[in-house]
C-alpha cells in the first residue's frame, strides 16, 4: 500500500514517546530513590519475561553495549537478560532504545512481558527466585497480553495549515476581524490579545474534533486504547492502542487513510507494533521486611492489619499533610511522597500475601519472610476508549 507523504513510520527506535518507562529496582535490592541510579549492582540486567523453558539467546547488543542476550528460564518462565549490568541505569534515550530494542527483537518470536527500564538483579540465583515467588502475577500479565501488540500513534498540526483552517471556518473570528475591518484602524494590544485568544480557542476546539475522528477511525481494529502526553504543542493526537496481532495490516491501513484524508491538516507517525508497554509494563522488585514496616508505621498501623485500615488511615493522614494544606512547611511535600509510597507498597504487599479484605494480616517477620516480590502494574493515563 502507498503511503500517504505526510504519513511516516517511526524511526527512532521506536523508544516510547513518553520516555514512561521509568528507571526500574534491583531485584533482591529494596525500592531504590531516582537520586541513587547509580548504585552498584553486580550481575544481571532484566528486559523482560516470556513464557519459555528453553536456553535462548539473541545476538544483539544489550544496554550499556552487552554483547549477548539471553534466557535464565525457571519452571516455564523465561527472564530476558544481559550480563554486566553495573548500575541502574538512567532514563536517556540512549538506555530506552538499547532497552526496547532488545524487547522488540524478542518479541519476534516471542510473547515478552516487558519489565521497567533498569530492572536488575545481582545473580542467576536471584532471577530464578523471583521468577518462582511472582509465577502467579507474571502469568495472569502474560495471559492479558497473548496474541496481542501494541502500536503508538501520533498527529501533529502540519505547519501552518490550523491557522488557515480556523481563519476559514470560525465563524466568530470571521465576525471579529470584519468589525476590526470595519473601523479602518489597525489592531491595538488589546484587540491583538482579544484575537490571540480567540485562534487558540477556536484550535482547541479543532483539536478535539480531530482527535474525536483519530480515535473512531482506529477503536474498531483495537482493543484497548490509552492516552500518551502530548509531546509538543502541535501534538493533536497522542495514545497507545492494545491491537490483536491478526489486525495488524488492518490497523495500518486505518491509519494510512488518515493519513489521506487528513493530509492537508495533520501529519501522523506511528510506531508498531510494539511489546505491550502502555498496558501491562511492570515494576518488579524485592523488598525486605523492614521496607514494609516501615511503611507500616508511617501509616501509623499496628502489626495487624487489614485493607480497609490501610485505606483509611492513607486517607485521613494525606488530608493532614498534603502540601496544599502546609504552604509553609518546606518538608511538607517530601512527607506526602513518603506517605504515597507507603501507601503503594502496602496495598502491594497486600496482593502479593493474597489478602482476604475482610480479614486482618500480620506484618511480621514470620508472615512477611526475609524478602517480598512485589509486582505492580505502572500507572497508566486514562482509557480514552474500549
Amino acid at each position: 500500500m502507498m503511503r500517504s507523504p505526510i504519513m511516516e513510520e517511526r524511526t527512532d527506535g521506536s523508544a516510547p514517546k513518553d520516555c514512561r518507562q521509568r528507571t526500574g529496582n534491583a531485584v533482591g535490592h529494596g525500592e531504590v530513590d531516582a537520586a541513587e541510579v547509580n548504585t552498584h549492582v553486580d550481575g544481571l540486567y532484566l528486559y523482560g519475561i516470556i513464557q519459555d523453558d528453553g536456553e535462548l539467546q539473541w545476538n544483539l547488543k544489550g544496554i550499556g553495549g552487552a554483547e549477548a542476550i539471553y534466557t535464565i528460564p525457571h519452571d516455564g518462565l523465561s527472564a530476558v537478560v544481559s550480563k554486566g549490568a553495573g548500575k541502574i541505569y538512567e532514563t536517556t534515550q540512549e538506555n530506552l532504545l538499547a532497552h526496547n530494542r532488545v524487547l522488540e527483537e524478542v518479541m519476534k518470536t516471542q510473547q515478552v512481558l516487558p519489565l521497567r527500564l533498569g530492572t536488575v538483579a545481582g545473580s542467576e540465583a536471584e532471577v530464578k527466585a523471583f521468577l518462582q515467588k511472582a509465577q502467579r502475577p507474571l502469568r495472569e500479565a502474560l495471559r492479558q497480553i497473548e496474541g496481542k501488540i501494541e502500536f503508538d500513534v501520533e498527529a501533529e498540526w502540519n505547519g501552518g495549515e490550523i491557522f488557515r483552517l480556523v481563519d476559514e471556518q470560525d465563524e466568530k473570528i470571521r465576525k471579529y476581524k470584519e468589525q476590526i475591518a470595519a473601523t479602518g484602524k489597525r489592531l491595538g494590544p488589546e484587540e491583538q490579545l482579544a484575537a490571540g485568544i480567540m485562534v487558540a480557542e477556536a484550535i482547541a476546539r479543532q483539536k478535539a474534533v480531530f482527535g474525536k475522528a483519530i480515535e473512531a477511525e482506529l477503536k474498531p481494529y483495537s482493543e484497548l486504547v490509552r492516552s500518551l502526553p502530548d509531546r509538543a504543542q502541535q501534538t493533536v493526537f497522542n495514545a497507545a492502542f492494545l491491537v490483536q496481532a491478526e489486525r495488524k495490516g488492518s490497523f495500518e491501513e486505518a491509519i494510512y487513510r488518515l493519513g489521506d484524508r487528513h493530509r492537508r491538516i495533520l501529519k501522523f507517525r506511528y510506531a508498531g507494533p510494539l511489546p505491550c508497554y502502555s498496558f501491562v509494563n511492570l515494576h518488579v522488585m524485592m523488598v525486605e521486611f523492614q521496607a514494609v514496616n516501615e511503611a507500616r508505621k508511617t501509616l501509623g498501623l499496628g502489626d495487624q492489619i487489614t485493607l480497609p485500615q490501610i485505606k483509611q488511615a492513607y486517607r485521613k493522614l494525606a488530608s493532614q499533610c498534603h502540601p496544599d494544606a502546609n504552604s509553609t512547611d518546606a518538608q511538607a511535600k517530601e512527607r506526602f511522597e513518603k506517605l504515597a509510597a507507603s501507601y503503594q507498597l502496602l496495598l502491594d504487599f497486600w496482593k502479593a500475601v493474597d489478602g482476604d479484605p475482610s480479614q486482618a494480616i500480620s506484618v511480621t517477620q514470620e508472615r512477611v519472610g526475609k524478602r517480598l516480590v512485589v509486582v505492580s502494574k505502572e500507572r497508566r493515563p486514562e482509557v480514552l476508549a474500549v
